[in-house]
């Protein structure tokens, strides 16, 4: 399984759930556990109660306990759904196979929609390679095979008497 099929993976997602109900449950049991040291330990050491100070505590520790316990009511209620569709075979689990798919050279100057074909060895291909020639004296630019090197032609004049490859246009049928 790769990571694109991970991350849009339903089971990715109940897992992601299931760590955030954990993680909620660990939050509200070390809360708890504060309330118990304010409530019980820091009299000992001589805290005095007030109700400035108790009122103010109060409202936050249940309005933080509100906003733990709606995630996490929903989450559980999202994740049961969830699981109860997958159980029931509303939602099938499909194992799926990616199949690596090989293109040859054809295919993919097909796919481009325009192919070279080298009149020496018979390959097709999208782009020449351009090289530089110098056997003139004078540089000039060639269009050359990228399988056998064969000079296709001029890349200053590709559409003189200088070309002698075809292009190939793969929408319309060969004759």
């Amino acid at each position: 399984m790769n990571l694109k099929n991970l991350l849009v993976s339903k089971w990715l997602t109940n897992i992601v759930v299931i760590i955030w109900i954990v993680s909620l449950g660990f939050v509200v049991f070390l809360l708890s556990k504060i309330d118990y040291i304010v409530n019980h330990d820091l009299y000992n050491y001589g805290l005095q109660f007030s109700s400035e100070w108790a009122f103010n505590y109060w409202v936050t520790l249940r309005s933080i306990y509100v906003c733990l316990f709606v995630p996490i009511f929903s989450s559980t209620i999202a994740l049961a759904v969830s699981l109860w569709k997958v159980k029931a075979g509303k939602v099938p689990l499909k194992r799926v196979e990616i199949k690596s798919r090989k293109v040859s050279k054809v295919q993919q100057a097909k796919d481009n929609h325009m192919g070279i074909i080298c009149p020496n060895c018979k390959k097709v291909f999208s782009k020449p390679l351009i090289m530089l020639d110098f056997s003139s004296g004078k540089a000039k630019l060639v269009n050359v095979c990228p399988y056998c090197g064969y000079v296709l032609g001029s890349a200053e004049k590709s559409k003189g008497k200088d070309s002698n490859f075809e292009i190939v246009d793969f929408k319309k049928k060969l004759v």
